[in-house]
């Protein structure tokens, strides 16, 4: 029996961490996996499974593939009736019977963690026993006209006993590894909440196993936990771990940075740069908000924190925040907006409430008078705090946000505006406003117009000299291309242009330049230097060379020049 295990990711970097661990459940069988993206077309999909000849196709579920996952699925089954289809995963397990009542191609559903699920389910379909499947604890499923459910799988106590899910294939992709399952927190609006007891997997089989990655050179590896720093004894022995190997491998962290004390911020200021990266989900700074979401947080702890791991600069924090959480309107989402952005995250993610079938705050929508999406990914449309046009508002705010602060591409320049204003949210307010009058979401707006807007709209609040030079800094360097676009354009001074000719070799020595071929030299009323993730910039009329292709300018001093 052949047997395709399929993931439709949500970008091609991604990899399917569950159907992995699926497999080495069965590998006795003939299994293959199959991984695709939401993005490619669905007949292309169905027929690339189908050319695999399988006779189970089981699918991996999740709010962002679910509708596209259906539609492969129904295309499969009408072209060969005989294949029988699994869906799994948390997008399908909450309401697993009512799928299989509007969804006639869909044979079973495993519901709950289906790591002790698949291999009697297979061993049914393949003896055709399915008078055994009422015995299999975990799954819906029809027979004889009726459909069948026999609750939740049992959760998996003792994680070592999961096998190793890269035992035989790495991915060239992000890997998904994942050390513990459950949470001790139970925010309202996660599916984790209900898994109220972490297993984790023992410490020596983790350090194993990421050896074995590391040794295989895998570039990135996210670890799926959802608090990895919940039990502290445990996270510093991963993190110190890896802190004594240093390898070049990164390392992304999901955690609760209030909870990091003395010892922790010690061993991670040891880390090399680009080891470790963080996320930090804050969510809101509101108290009453927090409560409303079972939530606890020291927020001013969290500020401490961070803020002394960005000092250090080693270390790449990603904060979180949800717009829609019942208790929080326009105003406490703008308070919350510039509590965190007080920080000068490396990146603040805002996320919309995505009201999850089976989270304890899909129960309580109606006493919060949440309105969402009826499909996934069922975002939050208008709360009894938030109009849906604050809520449609600020999802261009959040394009914007992204767009400008996110992206470092403009770092410098969105530097220097924010550390001149006392409201963050205001600057990022006024920004979305005066695009909208440019029409910037009505179209595709390309690189370069992005700056000329941007330098518009700055122009109107601080000096145009100033503007002009930073946005020349963040083009140089985020194109590597020295052809500036016409309202950026500067030229040497025809007596500066001699002066520097004559002391080239002496400012070449003194800079340590081999040579000046691929430099780009302009004359500048400011000098920008990067101090970990923060900009030192100082007024001076000066020369700066620019080696675009390893990012780095010097300046040269008009005592340079005599």
């Amino acid at each position: 029996m052949k047997i395709v295990l399929a993931a439709l990711n949500a970008k091609y970097v991604h990899s399917n961490l569950a159907i992995r661990y699926l497999k080495r459940e069965i590998e006795d069988y003939d299994v293959e996996l199959y991984e695709s993206t939401i993005n490619d077309d669905i007949l292309k999909v169905a027929f690339e499974i189908l050319d695999k000849g399988p006779n189970v196709v089981g699918f991996s579920c999740y709010i962002w593939n679910i509708e596209n996952t259906l539609k492969v699925a129904n295309i499969i089954k009408n072209i060969n009736s005989d294949i029988k289809i699994i869906l799994g995963g948390p997008e399908v397990s909450f309401d697993a019977t009512s799928i299989l009542s509007i969804y006639n191609f869909v044979d079973y559903i495993i519901k709950g963690e289906g790591e002790r699920v698949i291999r009697p389910l297979i061993e049914c379909i393949n003896e055709n026993s399915l008078s055994n499947l009422t015995k299999i604890k975990g799954l819906s499923f029809r027979y004889n006209n009726e459909i069948i459910d026999t609750g939740y799988s049992d959760t998996i106590k003792d994680m070592d006993t999961l096998k190793f899910p890269y035992e035989s294939e790495i991915p060239d992709k992000i890997i998904y590894y994942e050390a513990s399952r459950g949470c001790p927190f139970r925010c309202s609006y996660c599916m984790s909440s209900i898994d109220k007891k972490v297993r984790v997997r023992s410490l020596e089989l983790v350090k194993k196993e990421l050896n074995y990655l590391i040794e295989n050179n895998v570039k990135l590896i996210k670890f799926v936990d959802r608090t990895f720093n919940a039990n502290k004894s445990y996270s510093r022995g991963i993190w110190k771990y890896l802190i004594d190997l240093s390898p070049s491998t990164c390392f992304h962290f999901e955690i609760a940075a209030d909870l990091l004390d003395e010892e922790d911020l010690n061993i991670l200021s040891k880390a090399p740069k680009g080891l470790f990266q963080f996320e930090i989900g804050v969510q809101s700074t509101n108290e009453c908000v927090l409560k409303n979401i079972n939530r606890t947080m020291n927020f001013k702890k969290v500020k401490e924190n961070i803020e002394r791991i960005l000092k250090v600069g080693n270390i790449h924090c990603h904060l979180d925040l949800i717009v829609g959480l019942p208790g929080e309107d326009i105003i406490s989402f703008k308070k919350s907006f510039n509590d965190v952005m007080s920080i000068m995250p490396d990146e603040l993610q805002i996320g919309f409430l995505k009201v999850l079938k089976g989270s304890p705050i899909f129960y309580g929508k109606d006493k919060y008078g949440i309105k969402y999406l009826s499909y996934p990914p069922y975002h939050v449309l208008k709360t009894d705090w938030l109009k849906s046009e604050e809520i449609y508002w600020l999802l261009n705010f959040e394009k914007v946000f992204d767009s400008f602060y996110n992206s470092r591409i403009f770092e410098r320049t969105i530097s220097y505006a924010l550390n001149n204003t006392s409201d963050y949210f205001k600057f990022f307010e006024d920004l979305t406003t005066y695009l909208q009058g440019h029409e910037f979401f009505e179209r595709n707006v390309g690189l370069q117009e992005k700056f000329f807007l941007l330098f518009n709209f700055l122009i109107q609040k601080y000096e145009v000299s100033i503007i002009k030079d930073l946005l020349i800094y963040d083009y140089l360097f985020t194109t590597k291309k020295s052809n500036l676009p016409e309202f950026l354009r500067k030229d040497i001074d025809n007596e500066i242009d001699r002066k520097f000719k004559k002391y080239k070799e002496n400012i070449m020595k003194k800079l340590n330049i081999e040579s000046m071929k691929g430099l780009f030299i302009l004359p500048m009323s400011l000098e920008v230097c990067k101090n970990n993730n923060k900009f030192d910039i100082i007024y001076n009329e000066v020369l700066v060379l620019f080696d675009l292709k390893n990012q780095i300018s010097y300046t040269i001093h008009a005592k340079d020049l005599e």
